[in-house]
């Protein structure tokens, strides 16, 4: 070990108050798995890049920062703990969450009754990963180098990159099908994308302090909206009763792993928008402003969308003009049934709102896939983030254009696989956390993450064996639905879960145990 590490390895004060932003691939560690601390050649084309990047931080207020640790200093950390309500709580309150609500009558054709219960106790989720950014002042893929590893770590960037893609084109085709329903079918789908694209962008461009301001804001507006919605679909619905048997067993599931996907999808991402709290932040208020946050809008939004759809489709539809406007225009052409007959072109402002919404939810995504994907190498961490936004627009503006007349399937399975690997992950993250490191954010050592990878296979393995969608169904998965449903009950993230942990635990022994770390 080179004396610059010692000496560091050795000081409280150096490791808690760096004197500048250093990239956490180059902060020295007790183990020596960092690189040199070596600075970027100004006259090279990095060294140019984070120039201007830096010119517009200080001429704009745009955050220029990427994966550095941002200083324990309180003149930069300057949040105050209840910014992670706002955050989530306007992340939240959007049309995909309604999206997610219509799925248990329309595609696993469950009541009012058994929906909402699945919505509820779905997510009764933990925030507790939120916890991770103001004691660490690192974003959430670079302080799972703490669970996952060096290498470890970059699997798990590069599946929420694509996680983050795969969220902002299905949230753009919800608030493009919305907007075409709105201009009664004169623009395209297409024109929708690229105009929810944009504005996101913008706002994703600007960084860390302007995402923060808008989401603080932005929820009030949709929040009326969907008081509005509730009281011009209120005469209409009806309770449709639970079933019984193995196959509604099977499509409670099912539903349980889309609700999972949608609500578990924050966690590899819930330190991003807390970083610049104080170190000295008490974890418990962390943790109670972001479940608040979360867990009301979470719920409240998803059983208006169940309880609207009970009425437009599922297993007793009793609307004939909601039900063809959602065979129509699915998620667009629903809302349009539902407000514009009864307050007319007021009803397509609040349906323009609705969109709107859309770019509170996109903006987390285009925000946090700068800082995932700068995990990935060294040399892409010297990239500027402000780069980034503009990379993952251009990836998914086509992807939603492609899959614009298909909201419903793409969500369902799109919400499912994130919560294959989302369960794997968060159970690595805090099997670490809470059982060797015994809860405590002192990470020294960073493992060599062979553990789990391990734990990452065999998780893989209870997903192939309990899922069920329509391109594979596993084992386990077929015997859920039995001969009363041929297409299986989905219950990969829960064995997802339970191989990675029970695999996890000695694997992560015995690479300690011989390994050292």
């Amino acid at each position: 070990m080179s004396d610059e590490r010692k000496s560091f390895a050795s000081d409280p004060e150096k490791q808690a108050s760096p004197t500048r932003d250093i990239d956490v691939e180059s902060l020295p560690t007790t183990n020596g798995l960092a690189l040199e601390d070596k600075p970027v050649d100004p006259t090279s084309f990095f060294g140019r890049s984070l120039a201007l990047s830096a010119r517009l931080e200080r001429a704009l207020g745009i955050e220029a920062r990427g994966i550095q640790r941002v200083p324990d200093d309180p003149s930069v950390r300057t949040d105050v703990p209840s910014a992670n309500f706002f955050i989530w709580l306007a992340a939240n309150c959007v049309l995909p969450t309604f999206g997610i609500g219509i799925l248990g009558p329309s595609i696993f054709f469950l009541g009012l009754g058994d929906s909402m219960l699945v919505i509820f106790f779905t997510n009764v989720f933990t925030a507790y990963m939120a916890t991770f950014g103001p004691k660490l002042g690192l974003r959430q893929m670079t302080s799972a180098r703490y669970s996952w590893g060096w290498h470890g770590a970059r699997i798990v960037a590069l599946l929420n990159c694509i996680a983050c893609v795969g969220w902002s084109t299905i949230n753009s085709i919800a608030g493009a099908q919305t907007l075409v329903a709105v201009s009664e079918n004169t623009i395209s789908d297409a024109v929708g994308v690229v105009i929810i694209a944009i504005v996101t962008l913008i706002l994703g461009m600007a960084g860390y302090k302007y995402v923060h301001i808008y989401e603080k804001w932005s929820w009030i507006p949709t929040a009326i909206t969907f008081f509005i919605l509730l009281g011009c679909a209120a005469k209409h619905l009806v309770n449709v009763p639970m079933e019984t048997g193995q196959a509604e067993a099977s499509n409670v599931l099912s539903f349980m792993g889309v609700c999972f996907g949608f609500a578990v999808g924050w966690v590899s991402l819930a330190s991003d928008y807390n970083v610049y709290q104080p170190a000295t932040t008490p974890a418990w208020k962390t943790f109670a402003w972001t479940y608040t946050g979360l867990i009301f809008p979470l719920v409240l939004i998803q059983w208006l969308g169940a309880a609207i759809m009970c009425v437009a489709g599922g297993a007793a539809p009793s609307n004939a003009d909601w039900t063809a406007a959602y065979d129509a225009n699915e998620l667009g052409g629903l809302l349009h049934a539902v407000l514009v007959p009864v307050v007319g072109n007021f009803g397509k402002f609040c349906m323009v709102l609705l969109v709107l919404s859309v770019v509170a939810n996109n903006i987390i995504n285009v925000y946090s896939m700068g800082l995932s994907i700068s995990v990935l190498g060294v040399w892409i961490a010297k990239i500027p983030r402000l780069v980034w936004p503009i990379v993952i627009t251009a990836i998914y503006i086509p992807i939603a254009i492609a899959g614009a007349n298909s909201f419903s399937t793409s969500l369902e399975d799109f919400m499912n696989v994130l919560g294959y690997w989302l369960s794997i992950f968060v159970v690595v993250v805090l099997l670490e956390h809470f059982v060797f490191r015994h809860g405590s954010f002192d990470f020294d050592k960073t493992p060599i993450g062979i553990a789990a990878l391990v734990a990452f296979l065999f998780g893989a393995l209870g997903t192939a064996m309990g899922m069920a969608q329509v391109w594979y169904i596993g084992k386990i998965g077929a015997l859920v639905g039995g001969d009363a449903n041929p297409f299986g009950g989905d219950i990969g993230f829960e064995l997802a879960g339970a191989f990675a942990g029970i695999v996890y635990l000695p694997a992560r022994w015995l690479e300690i145990k011989y390994i050292g770390r």
